[in-house]
């Protein structure tokens, strides 16, 4: 039971990077550098440097991690209620 409590936790908290990943990637336009030229890859990964500062970004992923945080202490309290 143990494991699986800490497997969906995980799980929550793999599933919140991947979206967050996911978002910065779309807002850099990333997916728009098909070809693997240095110029290129240069110019997106100077984008997505760029979307790390801007607080438009963060907003989401604050919200995103309180989520998670939430979910996380609700499966924790329903782990302690099945135990006792």
């Amino acid at each position: 039971m143990a494991l699986f409590l800490q497997l969906l936790i995980a799980g929550v908290w793999a599933t919140t990077l991947v979206i967050q990943t996911r978002r910065l990637f779309r807002l850099a336009c990333v997916a728009q550098l098909r070809q693997w030229e240095e110029a290129r890859l240069r110019r997106g990964w100077n984008r997505i440097w760029w979307w790390l500062g801007q607080d438009a970004f963060w907003q989401g992923v604050r919200l995103d991690t309180i989520k998670a945080l939430e979910l996380s202490l609700m499966i924790f309290l329903i782990s302690l209620g099945v135990m006792e």
